[in-house]
């Protein structure tokens, strides 16, 4: 379904951008990514062993403008990257759950510092995974195998925490992404769980998404988390391989489940210089490769384009949130 109506709100599919590559014009096992100036996109690959770690710098016409970062330890690398944001000078912050660390880069890539050190006392971190940026440039990390959130100052000064493991209100069991909203509130995808949790600044709950009584809306594994102007919740739903949605209350609206019946542009490249592989296109069901498979982050921009991130089949699917959608009569 390339338009889903649902509670007032309509989602109308629009293209996807990726492929699988090592290096170069794509992407391998992408875990985050988040929208920078003049339309570019940062995306953050996980890789698998020692190949294919690194950001790619794209845009929304699915030009590829370069690449940072590779596998090692040494400054400017990584092992294990989980999550990407930007403060709000532009510059590049990656966690690695490996080396239990953030890297801060410029805007194109050059390596500027780290922080981070393993353990679970205050300002210890053991496996980060999701990090955003409130309106005060302070830096929040999910600190997840410590089951808990922990901002810091840019240079990575502790400042405070709040979480512990359990299932209990405001507890966590291993959590992943996270976003803020406009008034500094915390969105938390709570993995192990089953849930996402939004808290005050201070750490405080405020909201809990999760399924409702009648099972709708429910979760598995959610891994990634953002909040559109209206208030909206959207949830990569790892675990069910779609996109739930919710409104401010907990509500759930509605489930996107992948649209991409229409291959990249990089990837209609490809198959344009292999016609043996359009034949044998044309004798697949091809309807599963349109839909979302292990969906890991989601980001919202200020033009309503909603934007999911699969990390199996190395793409973004983009839809727009449309404001006067109109249903025009058929004439049959």
């Amino acid at each position: 379904m390339l338009t889903t109506v649902a509670a007032g709100r309509v989602y109308d599919y629009s293209y996807c951008i990726g492929m699988y590559s090592q290096s170069g014009r794509g992407f391998w096992t992408p875990q985050d990514f988040v929208l920078g100036k003049n339309g570019r996109i940062y995306v953050l690959s996980r890789g698998a062993e020692q190949l294919g770690q690194r950001v790619s710098k794209i845009n929304f016409d699915s030009e590829f403008q370069g690449q940072f970062g590779s596998f090692g330890g040494e400054d400017g690398r990584f092992m294990w990257p989980r999550s990407i944001d930007l403060d709000h000078s532009g510059r590049v912050y990656v966690t690695d759950e490996y080396l239990n660390r953030v890297s801060i880069f410029d805007a194109e890539g050059a390596f500027r510092y780290h922080f981070g050190r393993t353990g679970s006392e205050d300002g210890q971190i053991n496996g980060p995974s999701g990090i955003a940026f409130d309106s005060q440039d302070t830096v929040w990390v999910v600190d997840s195998m410590n089951h808990r959130v922990q901002n810091f100052s840019q240079i990575g000064e502790f400042r405070s925490c709040f979480g512990s493991q359990g299932d209990g209100q405001g507890q966590f069991e291993m959590p992943w992404g996270i976003c803020i909203d406009g008034n500094d509130d915390i969105y938390v995808a709570d993995w192990g769980n089953n849930r996402v949790q939004k808290f005050s600044p201070q750490g405080d709950l405020l909201q809990t998404f999760q399924e409702a009584g009648n099972g709708v809306g429910s979760l598995k594994g959610p891994s990634g988390v953002a909040v559109d102007s209206d208030g909206d919740v959207y949830v990569t739903d790892w675990g069910n391989h779609r996109l739930q949605i919710y409104d401010a209350q907990g509500r759930y609206i509605t489930a996107l489940v992948g649209d991409a019946q229409e291959p990249s542009a990089w990837t209609q490249t490809y198959l344009d210089a292999n016609p043996e592989i359009v034949k044998a296109r044309r004798r697949a069901d091809l309807e599963p490769e349109w839909r979302f498979h292990r969906p890991v982050a989601v980001n919202v921009d200020s033009e309503g384009r909603v934007m999911v991130l699969e990390s199996y089949r190395h793409r973004l699917q983009i839809y727009n949130k449309l404001k006067d959608y109109e249903e025009h009569s058929l004439n049959l």
